[in-house]
């Protein structure tokens, strides 16, 4: 079955999002992506998760966050029923409430870097105060008492801002978090041109020019801020973009090397490999295959 961009109910709505309940001893989730964020809760049985490239074997109880626009899909194991609690939310749900320019840097860092985090399970260190906020959460969202959506939005922030801490601890951004933040704000006209131009040849001085810099200068600062070269960080939203082409359309790989700006379809190719771990032709038959 092919992995397909899943629309959501809620987007364009003023509360942008949903709780599931699913109990199945086959498919859990079929092979899909979306661009919202996602919390899934094995709440009992024991199943096999896909995100990507990556595969966990997971036991009841866990949970699992599932970054924007990855490819995921889930299974309950040994013909043995299983039951998942999901949260689906707009990332713009908790954007929009990030006041201060520390935390909406840390956020954005976050998303972007688009991290798969191993599972969730009771012997992790953020497990009690993680477990504890979805089920009020779905709690809140299943009976539907008068106050139940600022309560929901009570425990994601709960169940986020520990996220970030951690994320933020890792990054080593705790340094000195408001440098970091207005280095990246100097780099934003650069980033919005590649997301905007990504199928097209995008040259390092027209990138340096839109900070004011030197192709040399910017480089360098694009790599401390990021952590990446451009060059990597444009093949990496290139080929973000490729994977929702490979299993939305019907489009050859030499026609979604071109439309995502690579030059040929080898180096596409290689890239995607280097990347994934897998090809583009073997992405497109797993999820054919599932």
């Amino acid at each position: 079955m092919d992995a397909v961009k899943k629309i959501e109910p809620f987007e364009g709505k003023r509360f942008p999002l949903r709780m599931t309940e699913v109990v199945s001893c086959s498919h859990l989730v079929r092979p899909h992506w979306h661009e919202h964020l996602e919390f899934i809760h094995l709440v009992d049985g024991e199943a096999q998760l896909h995100i990507d490239n990556r595969t966990f074997v997971i036991c009841a109880p866990a949970i699992i966050f599932v970054n924007s626009c990855k490819i995921h899909s889930m299974h309950s194991l040994h013909g043995t029923s299983s039951t998942i609690h999901g949260m689906i939310f707009d990332m713009s749900l908790l954007a929009s409430s990030f006041d201060l320019s520390e935390t909406q840097h840390v956020y954005s860092r976050f998303l972007h870097s688009a991290p798969i985090l191993e599972p969730f399970v009771p012997s992790h260190p953020l497990w009690n105060e993680l477990h504890a906020h979805f089920v009020s959460a779905f709690s809140e969202y299943t009976n539907q008492d008068i106050g139940s959506e600022h309560l929901i939005i009570s425990s994601l922030f709960r169940i986020m801002i520990p996220l970030l801490r951690s994320f933020q601890q890792e990054q080593c951004l705790s340094k000195d978090v408001s440098k970091h933040s207005a280095q990246y704000l100097r780099l934003k006209p650069a980033l919005d041109y590649i997301e905007s131009n990504y199928a097209e040849k995008i040259y390092t001085d027209t990138l340096g020019s839109l900070v004011n810099m030197s192709p040399f200068h910017f480089t360098r600062f694009f790599k401390k801020v990021t952590g990446v070269t451009p060059t990597n960080y444009i093949n990496r939203y290139r080929v973000d973009m490729a994977k929702r082409l490979l299993i939305q359309q019907d489009l050859s790989i030499t026609q979604i090397a071109d439309l995502t700006g690579f030059c040929n379809v080898n180096y596409f190719d290689k890239v995607f490999k280097e990347m994934n771990g897998f090809t583009p032709l073997e992405l497109r038959k797993q999820f054919t295959d599932s």
